[in-house]
């Protein structure tokens, strides 16, 4: 694609914008115009927009009246990206009402500044998510501690960092969630207000309400301090949820709390695969066998969709893959090492495991597992990346 992007930053702070276009030099396909502004208003001349440009706008404290010009432009057809306070919930919610693509806070320009731009180039260059390899996937413990988090962040993280998939990380166990502690991440807006606003949101306007780890990664996740009773989120919500994420997401990954409830029931029969994760004991493999019969037999789920995985596996240990395979009478079985030092130090720090040890025997097994539920050739993934760059000039 050899036709470039009109990027057009505008603002009335000159050292913002001088900061702005210094982080975008190795944004490929761009063409910057920056537009220096004491009013931003109705009367600011922005040229001809068209489907080809990004606007970003700068916003004062003047804010909700500096929204309203966008009613006067063809927000359509254009990215419009706001800077800034993003704890202001009225602000947000004209600019979402408005079309806004996404909305940066002003603290974290910087930081964000960059992936943000990049996101809004490669939908206008893509379009929106084509429906290839799109999956969703739920994971869960058959008893509580045996990893679910665990495995579904790295699988997460490996179809986003290695596959290059855009991915949405939903953490469900909406009291005792610690998806974000995975990822060092705290949600600007959490799982509760997302469902709050989503009579207001489309797609585009949901990206303004996930938690970004990465440029490919995005986080839905509960509140850290707020107490959600099982049944304050209803069905219908979760659908619409699921249908917004599914345009601008390749995969979504789901961790949900070990319960069968109308949500977590709704999103079992809509995923193409439910992990299952038990460890090597004969409670846990009994739990395994309950898990798969409730979900086979009661929820009528196709047992070529329930997928296995021990975890913290030990060939040592007494209790077989081949014990699991008889008491399920099923043969769908992955294995993830037992290395307890690694995970334990990737928590700590909040890394993903297959980021701070790629090579680990543990990471090759979630690897495998991530492929395996996934559909996608990770390589084959990369060679489609780079073919992409390598025609943009």
């Amino acid at each position: 694609m050899s036709e470039k992007i009109n990027l057009v930053i505008v603002g009335n702070d000159q050292s913002i914008l001088d900061t702005q276009l210094s982080l975008l030099p190795n944004v490929l396909a761009i063409r910057c115009k920056v537009i220096f502004s004491k009013t931003i208003d109705e009367k600011l001349d922005l040229g001809q927009l068209d489907s080809k440009t990004i606007l970003v706008i700068n916003l004062t404290q003047n804010g909700l009246k500096e929204l309203g010009f966008l009613e006067v432009i063809v927000v359509k057809q254009v990215a419009i990206i706001i800077v800034g306070d993003q704890s202001n919930i009225g602000l947000l919610s004209r600019a979402l009402r408005l079309g806004v693509k996404d909305f940066i806070d002003s603290n974290e320009y910087i930081e964000k500044f960059v992936s943000v731009i990049e996101a809004a180039k490669n939908h206008i260059i893509n379009g929106e998510v084509h429906s290839d390899n799109k999956r969703l996937n739920v994971i869960v413990n058959a008893k509580g501690g045996s990893g679910a988090s665990f495995i579904a962040s790295n699988i997460a993280y490996l179809l986003a960092n290695e596959a290059r998939l855009k991915v949405a990380l939903l953490d469900l166990d909406l009291q005792f969630g610690s998806i974000g502690l995975n990822f060092d991440r705290n949600p600007h807006y959490n799982f509760t207000e997302v469902l709050r606003s989503l009579d207001e949101l489309d797609a585009y306007s949901l990206e303004a309400y996930v938690t970004k780890y990465d440029q490919n990664l995005s986080l839905v996740l509960p509140s850290p301090s707020e107490v959600i009773l099982p049944g304050e989120v209803n069905v219908k919500q979760m659908i619409k949820l699921l249908d917004l994420l599914k345009v601008n997401y390749h995969q979504i990954v789901i961790d949900i709390p070990r319960l069968i409830d109308p949500v977590s029931n709704m999103v079992m029969q809509n995923a193409d695969y439910i992990v299952l994760v038990v460890q090597q004991s004969l409670v846990q493999f009994r739990d395994a066998k309950r898990w798969v019969q409730i979900m086979n037999k009661d929820l009528e789920i196709s047992l070529e969709k329930i997928v296995l995985v021990i975890n913290r596996y030990d060939a040592r240990n007494s209790m077989r893959i081949s014990d699991l395979r008889d008491m399920v009478n099923h043969d769908g079985i992955y294995k993830v090492a037992n290395d307890y030092e690694r995970v334990a130090k990737a928590s700590d720090f909040g890394v993903p495991l297959c980021l701070s040890f790629p090579q680990a025997k543990i990471a090759k097994d979630l690897r495998l597992l991530a492929t395996g539920v996934s559909g996608v050739d990770f390589n084959e993934s990369k060679k489609s990346l780079s073919n992409l760059f390598g025609l943009i000039s």
